[in-house]
């Protein structure tokens, strides 16, 4: 049975696909919304920061209404909310008004990551779940790829006003598309055929743990969250994140820092690391599911990603175009493609009761590093003159944080193979 892979998922790909989009597009406003507003680059990364405060408020909440198995519904309504405060977005004058905007923006945004994460859970077994996380979460190089140069061509042709604009229409028309055609398990999709329904239902009920497994711990959520592997996890997403937000918010400011670049070309420049990613991620997300050692995977390739910033920020300033690309391509394609391995963790390590508030209450408590790595690095500009400082700041937190996912101990319950007639592959 295949309509998970290529109806469910890419479904929430596009869905993530948006908000991304809408989350990261003051990125190419910054250069001509500071100037015309007024706003310092301190001011301008604490109004993107703010998002992510919003962001971290929400996403418990969101855990637990998927958990209750209303995730459908949920993200419908953050589709339509979400988009009709991005077109808010278009009309602010002030500093506090982008901080306020950016804020709300963030928290309608916020459940829809922990719902995605419950999701895969709900569809997908264990042997599958790495690479299920690694066709939905597609989304972040895509994105990356279509925002720069959507972005630069819009604001070649029109203002930042009108960039907000045409990405705050977009999620409302979709809200009608996910809410036609997701499902939040495969009990209640009715767009699975009976056969195929009872076949798949029974699959993930053979891999679903033992109910008298104890090693996962007490089922509650603040139990969950005084477990070891729960607070090393909370520790790596939150690192993990000031180096993933610094890095996508400030990848075209730091690309073109120096240079007489046209929009277009700054857009097509910040595209190219996350190019390179959708293979690297596909890779990854294989060798995942195939060795189940997803700690020391991630571990691996957030190292290699922090060494690449360190290096960056030491040399930034010296090096030619064509070498400080191939750093931020290097640093931006493992970062990305470290991302589905690394949240493929949580789903063998938490009760399936719960999986959905915990992995909500990390993310939420992600969003402090999804604050502060815009921020830093905006600091870090405004105090130097340069975006060096930021980007080896960003690359010894992602060391810090590859350290940390290297000690993550997960108790693995051993799976029986899959059942006939349900594939593992699209």
């Amino acid at each position: 049975m295949h309509k998970r892979w290529y109806r469910l998922l890419p479904l929430m790909m596009i869905t993530f696909i948006i908000a991304f989009m809408d989350r990261t597009n003051i990125s190419f406003a910054i250069p001509t919304m500071g100037t015309e507003l007024a706003l310092s680059a301190s001011v301008l990364g604490f109004a993107s920061g703010a998002l992510f405060l919003g962001y971290g408020v929400s996403q418990v909440f969101g855990g637990r209404f998927a958990d209750k198995g209303y995730g459908r519904v949920l993200i419908t309504w953050l589709l339509v909310l979400w988009g009709i405060t991005e077109l808010l977005q278009a009309f602010v004058t002030t500093a506090t008004q982008l901080v306020v905007i950016r804020f709300f923006l963030g928290v309608l945004e916020g459940g829809i990551f922990p719902t995605f994460l419950l999701f895969v859970r709900n569809w997908f077994g264990a042997e599958e779940r790495a690479r299920a996380n690694g066709v939905w979460q597609l989304c972040y190089p895509l994105a990356a790829i279509l925002s720069g140069p959507a972005a630069g061509y819009i604001l070649t042709f029109g203002s930042w006003h009108d960039l907000f604009i045409i990405e705050g229409i977009v999620p409302i028309a979709w809200a009608a598309v996910w809410y036609w055609g997701a499902a939040d398990s495969p009990a209640v999709a009715k767009w699975l055929t009976p056969e195929d329904r009872r076949e798949l239902v029974h699959h993930l009920a053979l891999q679903a743990p033992s109910p008298n497994d104890t090693s996962k711990g007490k089922a509650t959520l603040g139990a969950q969250m005084r477990r070891l592997p729960v607070i090393f996890f909370s520790i790596v997403v939150v690192l993990w994140n000031i180096g993933f937000l610094g890095f996508s918010i400030w990848l075209p400011s730091v690309l073109a820092q120096g240079r007489s670049l046209s929009p277009a070309s700054v857009g097509w420049l910040s595209a190219a690391p996350f190019v390179v990613a959708i293979v690297v991620m596909q890779c990854m997300t294989f060798i995942s599911d195939k060795t189940q050692n997803r700690r020391t995977l991630a571990a691996c390739a957030i190292t290699i990603c922090g060494l690449s910033l360190v290096i960056g920020g030491l040399t930034f300033e010296t090096n030619s175009l064509l070498v400080n690309v191939a750093l931020m391509i290097v640093a931006g394609s493992l970062l990305y493609a470290s991302q589905p391995v690394l949240w493929s963790i949580p789903a063998d390590m938490l009760p399936g009761s719960v999986a959905g508030a915990v992995m909500g209450a990390m993310n939420g408590i992600s969003s402090i590093g999804s604050f502060l790595g815009p921020y830093i690095v905006g600091v870090a500009r405004s105090a130097t003159g340069s975006f060096s400082a930021g980007l080896w700041v960003m690359g010894l937190c992602l060391l810090v944080a590859a350290a940390f996912a290297s000690q993550i101990r997960v108790s693995q319950y051993r799976r029986p193979p899959l059942t006939a007639g349900i594939e593992t592959r699209t």
